[in-house]
């Protein structure tokens, strides 16, 4: 089980990693697939957070709806 500080460490990194992806998908030039490609990986971004918001809430014995 991982430690409440990781937790919040791999939301922090996750958060981070979604901010690339979006700063990259303001580019001006990019092809629609990129775009497609882009906001797919958001999406996996946004669940993977959501997983590990989560797995903190349980391990801090808050009851998340």
């Amino acid at each position: 089980m991982r430690s409440i500080p990781r937790l919040f460490a791999d939301i922090t990194a996750a958060l981070e990693d979604m901010h690339s992806i979006a700063i990259e998908g303001q580019r001006r030039d990019n092809a629609l697939d990129m775009q497609v490609a882009l906001a797919g990986h958001l999406r996996e971004g946004v669940r993977g957070l959501d997983a590990t918001v989560l797995a903190l809430a349980k391990r801090l014995g808050v009851r998340v709806d």
